[in-house]
């Protein structure tokens, strides 16, 4: 069994539509075995979500079934993977370490920093009101970023600001 969501594997934030594969080794005739399986599942979504919502899974079904969706998809991976490298770079090239450190992350959408002088709830509101800049606070050490939002010319400049930001809130 595969679960897959098109939230994150196909960039439709906010759209909720999951995908479940069964296959099975055997190479005879699967079809009963299936048919009893896919009623059990369908019985344990209604019983629990109830129901997924038509309109999004309308729009993925056109999607990918598009021939350009592969290409398309293939793009926006690139994009997101370059936003990742750029993170690791401006983090890895700066000497942030007596502010933050960073949690190990790939090229999926966030990463964090634990913070080490200041709180990440202070941090979260002073960077939004003093610099513009969001974030989420995860607990009081923890601070999220997302860097599905973010073009790769503009992260070591996020990382300064957050880095000042340390600074004037821990003196």
């Amino acid at each position: 069994m595969k679960l897959d969501g098109s939230t994150k594997e196909h960039f439709v934030w906010g759209l909720r539509v999951g995908f479940i594969t069964f296959g099975a080794t055997n190479s005879g005739d699967q079809s009963a075995m299936m048919g009893a399986l896919e009623k059990k599942v369908t019985g344990l979504i209604r019983g629990t979500i109830s129901n997924c919502h038509h309109s999004s899974q309308s729009i993925m079904l056109k999607a990918l079934n598009n021939t350009e969706f592969d290409a398309e998809r293939a793009g926006k991976v690139q994009i997101m993977k370059g936003r990742a490298v750029s993170f690791k770079k401006a983090l890895t090239q700066n000497n942030f370490t007596d502010q933050f450190e960073f949690y190990p992350f790939n090229s999926g959408y966030f990463m964090c920093l634990k913070l080490k002088k200041v709180d990440a709830e202070e941090l979260r509101i002073y960077l939004l009101e003093k610099y513009g800049v969001g974030g989420i606070s995860i607990n009081k050490t923890d601070f999220r970023l997302a860097f599905s939002c973010l073009d790769e010319n503009d992260t070591e400049d996020l990382f300064k600001i957050i880095y000042q930001a340390c600074g004037e809130l821990s003196k």
